[in-house]
């Protein structure tokens, strides 16, 4: 029986960008299952920017860490695992030492965990320092991944990602889910009285090459020099931070001054974010690589059409016609901006219906809890099997 669960990674700051949310989000499903003690296991680091109450389910251990941070070596994190006497260990995210943490509690206390990749695992984030992946795989992470209870899996497409460290135990696709959207309804405060007016086109989220941001700049510049009509009555805005772009800031500055119509923002967080969410009009994701992306779900949920990539995984939004379609280089994002720009009133409508009502079909906090709660027995039971 699981009485206490606990959950790893290696952040909770929204600055972990989706991760840190879907954990969130899960803490929130799982406070109303009975469980004697959720915990969560994570590093100290940029705390300034988390939300006491939106985490006050679970009891919070913040581990100090040494090194970089993109591996964040927290010795402590084994020592809170111990404390806190989880059953099991649901774990958000790979290749950084709160895996190897994990690993060595289930060695120690023969219980078992849980996996949730979050798009991790594909070819194109393994391609990425492959030295340095290669060494922690080869070191201690395929192991863990082979010794696993259960996947958490949030597509099919998944499911090839982590074939090869499957051996029988459970692999579950469990959809993240969005909270509902709420806005006071005023304007975020980066809002310039020029864009009054005109349709906002939004990104917002990690600023990452991933993303497909230096190529939306490029399609967004084609069309503001071809169309006047487009130039003078939209705009881009980017909020998030930069997680490493080099020159986006000085790219979306020069477009700024040159058409009027881009901005960088900066994070947004609480009632901005949300007052931001809700001036788009479009929401923009024209990734290269995703797992299930919040954003888009929260973008659904404010009833604002995604002009996305197909490596967005969300093909269900394209189905249910709350979504169109986008590539990530700037000759395949340009038509689709093109498009979005002649959409009449009516189908935008049509198009901002269908989104909210997909979220509130497909993607709803009691799937969630109940696809978590199953695949936690399946995993427990797997574990006394083996």
């Amino acid at each position: 029986m699981i009485r206490r669960v606990a959950l790893a990674l290696p952040t909770i700051s929204p600055l972990g960008g989706g991760v840190a949310e879907a954990a969130r989000l899960h803490v929130k499903a799982l406070s109303s299952a009975g469980f004697e003690q959720i915990s969560v296991h994570t590093l100290d680091d940029r705390m300034e920017k988390v939300d006491p109450k939106q985490w006050e389910a679970a009891k919070l251990y913040q581990n100090r860490f040494t090194g970089p941070i993109s591996y964040s070596f927290a010795p402590a994190m084994l020592a809170s695992l111990m404390r806190a006497k989880p059953d099991l260990v649901h774990v958000h995210g790979v290749w950084q030492f709160h895996v190897a943490a994990v690993h060595l509690w289930s060695m120690l206390t023969g219980k078992p965990y849980i996996v949730s990749p979050h798009g991790m695992l594909e070819p194109w984030i393994r391609a990425r320092s492959s030295m340095l992946k290669g060494a922690v795989s080869s070191l201690y992470q395929n192991r863990f991944l082979r010794k696993a209870g259960g996947y958490h899996l949030l597509t099919e497409k998944e499911r090839g990602d982590v074939a090869e460290f499957l051996t029988g135990q459970p692999a579950r696709i469990i959809h993240n889910f969005a909270e509902p959207f709420s806005s006071d309804g005023q304007r975020p405060s980066w809002w310039k009285p020029e864009f009054d007016g005109r349709d906002i086109y939004l990104f917002l989220g990690r600023i990452h090459e991933k993303k497909g941001i230096m190529e939306l700049m490029n399609a967004w510049a084609r069309l503001s020099s071809e169309n006047e009509q487009f130039r003078n009555g939209s705009a881009l805005v980017f909020c998030g931070w930069n997680d490493g772009i080099e020159g986006f800031e000085a790219k979306a500055s020069a477009l700024g001054h040159q058409f009027g119509n881009v901005l960088f923002a900066g994070p947004q967080y609480g009632p901005d974010k949300n007052r931001s969410m809700g001036t788009a009009k479009f929401f923009l994701l024209p990734s290269k690589s995703e797992g299930l992306p919040m954003a888009i779900l929260e973008a659904w949920a404010a009833g604002k059409p995604a002009i996305m990539s197909p490596e967005c995984n969300l093909d269900i939004g394209f189905e249910r016609g709350a979504a169109f379609r986008t590539g990530y280089t700037a000759d395949t994002i340009y038509p689709s901006l093109v498009a979005a720009h002649k959409l009449n009133a009516e189908d935008w409508s049509r198009a901002s219906e269908n989104a909210k009502a997909l979220v509130a079909a497909e993607f709803s906090e009691q799937s969630v809890r109940d696809g978590l709660l199953s695949l936690y027995n399946e995993a427990v039971e797997w574990k006394v099997r083996g």
